[in-house]
């Protein structure tokens, strides 16, 4: 919502400092297809850009990742500030309209009609509304022409054949108040008083919910939609694009013939008057007020707009003011860190103000109630930078960092993800941008880099940030009194202090390269239907290889360790949920966090370690470079982690804030209480009590973890593009040198023991959030997944309950915006299970909601499913495994126990087939075996007001 807008597509944010006359250099040499001006900077060769005689700008990029499949984003120039005062919340509206019917496709069958070639609903299939434009998406899990032809003539229906039929925009407006409802949190309610404080004059702060949106939703006639349809979905108005594994001339052809009969309206394009931040009020500052906010303080300045060219000179001087921006971000977050710091986080950016202003900002989370201290050191931190610059070590360490980047990206770029290059493509069609390949930008980087001085960044990030009297903006959860003039003399006090230039804090040098002899390696087998090689080393630490194609250049891995919250106390998840949290700021025996960040700088590594439920565990991905010190990194914090006191001082930080927020919405008061509720009370699910959280320690986390980390068996998992033999060394030369591990995983049978609760009368929880908002959940007992079949067909049986609710709570009763159903079998916990569905609802709409689900159930039980129902179900799912078989992810979640729990192999092996063969009568058969109405939980979430 408040992202910049980037010059180009490049990874570095835009600088915003005086330009300079335009140099010869600077003189426009061709155009894209798109009719954008390319100076001296070339757009990526690989992507074709054309424009149809309509006016449609339309792109084309072939793409192999994920390999046979294709995106398609189709965006139309037309958003919040396009509305009129009678229009308030209508081209969302039109949004949604897109899915209920056109002129050849019937109201409800658009969804009903890509399910069953594959698409799932929200996953595949979605729309989305910004300030400035309305983008339609469609991710195709095949490249075959039918459904390729399907996807473009579904586009071409929502570009301009839709009926917007009265009774249908009607059975909508429950929707869009539900999805309102749904939203209407704290956050959303800040970024509305932020926009009206920043930018009072402007559309973005008149139109971000605006006063009077619900009353036009509920009453706006259809006529309404159908005429912000016409006037601004029209061919000269959009833009769609296409990527993936296909052919870029039958897609041109198809694009041609689809679109080439849409009609130009005769009346012109509408612009609208923007509107601008008032450069000359500041300084001027704001407190925002609410029970569950965070403290924050927000700082902006703001200069002219300047609208800059994509030319090198251009992305040079941007490059340098986005240097001295990641300084002064690791400035503050060595400030975070440190014992005693009033704040949590902080992180300044250089930015537009959408196009109508340059803006620079700092952001910071103070601690609870110390928002006085927090901005004081956004304006000395903000003022060092400006007087002072910067110096050499800290340079050193952000060019390593952004070298890394950008020669990553450069060498992933064949393997890029078809989501990212249709959206970064898209991103360009509004304004004169160009899209850029990472080998491009990479090699700007390098021809700059002679050149970058501590002396160029200093400038030109000085000249970015000296910019307007700051407009600030500050966040509590009680008022501040006289607000504006006492933030304003703490500003002025602050401004009054002194600020010494930064310390040099170069030569440090990383601890951790020998770990002894390594064992060697006493078995090396392959798993041949799966591609995998496992091996162990003498001292039982195992290793598992998949090689793919998938990632260029990239790899991922996980490293599991021992049982993890199973070998802690019950009474203890306190303590798993600190470690968690914050193990990488712990660091080393040799080293804190803070010190590994520079010593390793221009390297892609993970810190720190999860708690998970039954191991802990580092994930990450990185390239074959980084992969030998990671293990070097991994293996020193779990041989000798620091667990050092920044851990606490950061965990008594953060927890007051989150624990505010425990009863903000309906769906946070879930995830904290609803677990344990369902469970009887057992501590090893939810979220630990207060008191538990806040009694947690450096020396009990030492205890807890020590036998765990000394003896527990070790599995890694590396899958993607890697060197064999490297990997086996520099696991070897790591943890491979390690004492050694047990052979087997601790059984924890006693820890393993859950059950549902057996009082099955209703609870009623409260939230402290939104008056409007409900929660309404029912909960079934079921069983564990020792029955891979029965898993598989549950998992199913779930689908089809969240498509029923999709059609009969929001469709017919436009009561939810996003109904669900969820099977959850465990793994860790023996016989237990969960069927849940839960719905955000008006709290007067919860006992019809409750009353369709035990209809749904009653149904599924009495009958055989409808197999349209269960192939809409089935074939997305099925899509969606073929899918998953093609990314690297899914394959390191398959192996990463391919030798502690080699059994469960064969679930990878047989998935498919599992969802295959669920019937009618076997899903039938699960709703009567665990659907039972005098088995089901029901759990109401409503406003405290609402509740005695």
């Amino acid at each position: 919502m408040l992202a910049a807008l980037p010059l180009i597509a490049l990874a570095q944010p835009l600088a915003a400092e005086d330009a300079p006359a335009i140099t010869q250099a600077a003189t426009v040499q061709a155009v894209t297809g798109w009719g954008h001006p390319v100076y001296d900077i070339a757009p990526d060769p690989a992507v074709r850009f054309g424009v149809l005689d309509n006016g449609l700008r339309y792109a084309i990029l072939r793409n192999g990742t994920p390999s046979d499949t294709a995106v398609i984003r189709f965006g139309f120039d037309v958003g919040w500030i396009d509305e009129s005062e009678d229009e308030l919340g209508l081209a969302h509206m039109l949004e949604h309209m897109a899915f209920n019917g056109s002129r050849n496709v019937p109201e409800g069958e658009m969804i009903k009609l890509l399910e069953r070639l594959g698409l799932a609903f929200g996953a595949d299939t979605n729309a989305s509304t910004g300030f400035e434009d309305t983008i339609y998406k469609l991710d195709l899990p095949r490249t075959d022409m039918e459904l390729l032809d399907t996807a473009l003539m579904l586009m071409r229906e929502t570009a301009s054949e839709l009926t917007i039929a009265d009774d249908a925009v009607d059975r909508e407006r429950g929707i869009i108040q539900s999805e309102t409802r749904t939203r209407n949190n704290f956050t959303i309610r800040r970024y509305k008083h932020y926009f009206d404080f920043v930018a009072p004059e402007t559309r973005y702060a008149a139109r971000f919910r605006a006063d009077g949106t619900d009353a036009i939703i509920d009453t706006a006639p259809g006529q309404a939609l159908r005429d912000l349809y016409r006037r601004f979905y029209r061919p000269d108005n959009a833009a769609l694009v296409v990527v993936g594994d296909v052919d870029p001339d039958t897609i041109e052809a198809k694009i041609r013939e689809r679109f080439g009969d849409w009609a130009v309206p005769s009346t012109p394009r509408v612009e609208v008057a923007k509107g601008n931040v008032d450069l000359a009020r500041g300084p001027a500052a704001a407190n925002f007020v609410d029970p569950d906010v965070q403290h924050m303080v927000v700082i902006d300045r703001f200069a002219p707009y300047v609208e800059r060219k994509p030319t090198i000179a251009e992305t040079d001087r941007s490059r340098l003011v986005a240097l001295g921006t990641a300084i002064l971000n690791r400035r503050l977050q060595r400030i975070a860190n440190s014992a005693d710091a009033p704040i949590i986080s902080g992180g300044a950016s250089a930015s537009d103000f959408f196009d109508i202003q340059r803006r620079a900002q700092l952001q910071l989370q103070a601690r609870e109630g110390e928002w006085q201290r927090a901005l004081a050191i956004g304006e000395q931190e903000w003022r060092r930078a400006v007087e002072h610059g910067f110096t050499e070590a800290e340079l050193a360490e952000q060019l390593a960092n952004f070298e890394q980047r950008y020669r990553d990206a450069a060498n992933q770029q064949d393997t890029r993800r078809n989501r990212q290059l249709a959206e970064g493509i898209l991103s360009t069609a509004r304004r004169e941008r160009i899209f850029v390949s990472p080998q491009t930008t990479y090699e700007l980087f390098l021809a700059q880099k002679p050149t970058i001085t501590v002396e160029a960044v200093s400038q030109a990030f000085a000249r970015h940030y000296a910019l307007s009297d700051p407009l600030i903006h500050v966040s509590t959860k009680q008022a501040i009194p006289d607000a504006q003039e006492t933030i304003l003399k703490a500003w002025r006090s602050s401004a009054a202090q002194p600020v010494d230039p930064p310390e040099d804090r170069s030569g440090l040098a990383f601890a951790y390269g020998e770990f002894g002899t390594p064992s060697p390696v006493v078995a090396d087998t392959t798993i041949d239907d799966l591609g995998v090689r496992t091996i162990r080393f003498g001292n039982n630490v195992r290793l598992n290889l998949k090689f793919t194609a998938h990632e260029k250049g990239r790899l991922r891995y996980t490293i599991r360790i021992g049982s993890g919250q199973l070998a802690l106390p019950a009474t203890q998840m306190g303590q798993a949920a600190f470690l968690s949290t914050v193990s990488a700021l712990g660091g080393l025996g040799e080293h804190g966090y803070d010190e590994l960040r520079q010593i390793l700088a221009g390297r892609r590594l993970t810190y720190g370690f999860d708690a998970g439920e039954d191991k802990f565990i580092v994930r990450g991905s990185g390239t074959m470079a980084d992969l030998p010190l990671q293990m070097q990194l991994s293996a020193a914090y779990f041989s000798d982690p620091g667990l050092r006191s920044e851990m606490l001082t950061r965990w008594q930080a953060i927890l007051p804030p989150y624990l505010a927020q425990l009863d903000a919405t309906p769906q946070a008061v879930a995830r904290a209480q609803v677990a344990r509720i369902v469970t009887d009370g057992n501590p090893r699910f939810g979220i630990p009590s207060e008191e538990e959280l806040a009694a947690v320690t450096l020396a009990e986390a030492r205890r807890l973890v020590a036998d765990q980390f000394a003896a527990a068996p070790i599995e890694i998992s590396v899958v993607g593009d890697f060197d064999s033999e490297a990997v086996v060394a520099a696991v070897g030369s790591s943890f491979g040198a390690l004492p050694a591990r047990a052979e087997a995983l601790d059984d924890w049978e006693s820890e393993r023991l859950a059950r549902f609760t057996s009082d099955r009368s209703e609870r009623v929880l409260t939230h402290a959030g939104a008056p409007d908002q409900a929660l309404a959940m029912t909960f079934w007992p079921t069983t564990d997944d020792d029955d891979a079949q029965e898993e598989a067909t549950m998992q199913l049986l779930a689908t089809v309950m969240r498509l029923e609710m999709l059609d009969r709570i929001r469709e017919e009763l436009g009561a939810s915006y996003s109904p669900g159903a969820n099977s959850g079998m465990s793994h860790i916990y023996r016989d237990f299970g969960t069927f849940s569905t839960s719905a955000v609802v008006a709290p007067g709409e919860a006992d019809e909601v409750f009353a369709v689900v035990d209809a749904i159930a009653t149904e599924f039980r009495a009958g055989p499913i409808d197999a349209d129902l269960l192939e809409r179900a089935r074939t997305p799912l099925l899509e969606k495994i073929a899918l998953s078989r093609r990314e690297n992810g899914w394959w390191l979640g398959a192996i990463d126990e391919a030798q502690l729990r080699a059994d469960r192999l064969d679930r990878v092996r047989s998935y498919e087939d599992r969802i295959r063969a669920v019937t009618p009568a076997m899903l039938q058969d699960a709703a009567r075996r665990y659907l039972d109405p005098a088995e089901a939980l029901r759990i109401r979430i409503l406003h405290e007001s609402l509740v005695l």
